[in-house]
């Protein structure tokens, strides 16, 4: 085990770039395995799509380091060599590009949590100028009725006055 901090921690970036490398692996694995069943089957299109595919993964594979670039480039070589008898020109003419995946949100549970609380806190603000506003009409009417009120008030005293000073 490692005294010093840096090499810890090498450590453990080792560990998780290897658990990386590892899958990566098995999905190479995994898409030869698809190319050749699909040969062993006689299944021309099948076997040319896992093909394409298969080799689009080894070369991401070999940009990322996972392998090197001439063993990406040989094992190519060996699925293309595989599919040869089996796969036709019609085959060839009739393959569809599979539809490009969409990019999926990435991001943090923090990071997500943080944009669930503005909107929270964005909904909320909308909601109080609704309510603030809807007391200011009400205090606004509650107003008008007191000047209303008071200017009638005011008509009444004026016609009482006026009642009295004829009666005298």
């Amino acid at each position: 085990m490692a005294n010093i901090k840096s090499q810890k921690k090498r450590i453990i970036t080792n560990e998780k770039a290897r658990m990386r490398n590892r899958a990566v692996k098995s999905e190479l694995k995994t898409a030869t395995r698809r190319v050749k069943d699909a040969v062993a089957a006689g299944n021309g299109a099948e076997a040319y799509a896992a093909a394409l595919a298969a080799c689009r993964l080894m070369d991401k594979a070999a940009s990322k380091g996972v392998i090197h670039k001439n063993q990406a480039a040989n094992r190519k070589s060996g699925i293309m060599l595989l599919i040869k008898d089996v796969v036709t020109d019609a085959d060839r003419a009739a393959y569809v590009k599979p539809a490009k995946k969409e990019q999926q949100k990435t991001g943090s549970k923090k990071a997500a949590a943080k944009a669930e609380r503005q909107a929270a806190m964005k909904a909320a603000s909308e909601e109080k100028a609704k309510r603030r506003e809807k007391t200011l009409k009400e205090e606004a009417a509650a107003q008008k009725r007191k000047a209303k009120e008071a200017e009638e008030a005011a008509k009444a005293e004026a016609e009482a006055a006026a009642a009295e000073e004829a009666a005298e």
